[in-house]
């Protein structure tokens, strides 16, 4: 085995295993401490620390319109997506907010139609889109009129408004301009994100009595965990990934991140896994895979009619 497959392996299983974790990590913080507060601090941390070591490296040129640019598409991923999906892990699992997280490919084919004008998904993608609806409605327990009055719909709503801004500039990152070098454009990302959670929690009021005894032992210890793992480790591994593996491979880590997130709350934090809980985890997984072949037909017939183009331009 060389060293890059050895890299690939080690790079999969960070993606796999800690993203799945960090669910676990902002729901042992969220239950002490306040969320909008502690996903501040968890990304200027990161972002200062990574910054510091380009510094070093000189590696830290970029332009206004960059830093514009990057700043933007920080505070829609990690304030807009991350920051609300801490919020909402107040009220509701790690595990169930990983596997709504899952939705992110139906965003991200619907935005991808309206901004980059691309083609109409297939009716297998639509089928995807159904069942995963039908998961969340399943999650949420819209099935029990009786107990609706006991059901704390509103985190269930954000974390699917969080996907939608994580879809947002998940799309503008692939459009506006960057700096070139990936660890600079994420360390600007992160640091933006991290100033629009502070601005988050002055409007909730996080501030309001906020103090070091906000923070026990085990909510330090996660915040941390995130700091370096989840935010520096993970999102290192998943960029080496996507330059240089299949990114259809590379999303795999969007089935599995649901599993590790179940799996860790109910061995960690005892959270309940019912039937309810797997069968609608079924159906919005099985939603995802369907988006996905979808997508990868979308794809492949685009390209082929390209390909076509080209000849035709050639013989003409």
């Amino acid at each position: 085995m060389n060293n890059k497959i050895l890299k690939i392996l080690i790079s999969f299983l960070a993606v796999y295993i800690i993203w799945g974790s960090t669910y676990l990590a902002i729901r042992v913080i969220v239950e002490t401490s306040p969320p909008f507060i502690s996903m501040g601090i968890r990304f200027i941390s990161a972002a200062l620390l990574l910054y510091i070591f380009l510094f070093i490296k000189g590696k830290n040129r970029i332009t206004k319109k960059q830093f514009i640019n990057s700043s933007l598409i920080g505070i829609l991923l990690f304030a807009g997506g991350t920051g609300l999906v801490a919020w909402s892990e107040k009220y509701i699992s790690s595990g169930v907010a990983c596997v709504i997280m899952s939705l992110l490919p139906l965003w991200f084919i619907i935005f991808d139609m309206i901004i980059n004008k691309s083609q109409k998904p297939k009716i297998i993608v639509w089928i995807g889109i159904l069942l995963g609806f039908l998961g969340i409605l399943l999650l949420v327990g819209f099935k029990d009129f009786a107990n609706m009055k006991d059901i704390p719909y509103l985190p269930f709503f954000i974390i699917i408004f969080a996907t939608i801004l994580w879809s947002i500039g998940a799309i503008l990152g692939t459009k506006l301009d960057k700096p070139k070098n990936i660890s600079l454009n994420l360390s600007i990302q992160m640091f933006a994100g991290g100033l629009a959670n502070f601005i988050l929690a002055g409007f909730t009021n996080e501030f309001h009595n906020f103090g070091l005894i906000s923070y026990n032992f085990e909510s330090i210890l996660a915040l941390i965990y995130l700091i370096t793992f989840g935010s520096i480790l993970a999102l290192s591994a998943f960029t080496f990934l996507i330059q240089n593996v299949n990114p259809g491979l590379v999303s795999t880590y969007s089935y599995v991140n649901p599993i590790v997130a179940l799996f860790l709350g109910w061995l960690i934090l005892n959270e309940e896994i019912n039937s309810q809980i797997i069968i609608a985890s079924a159906l919005v997984l099985t939603g995802v895979a369907f988006i996905k072949l979808g997508d990868k037909s979308i794809t492949r017939n685009t390209t082929k009619r390209n390909l076509v183009r080209k000849k035709n331009h050639k013989a003409a």
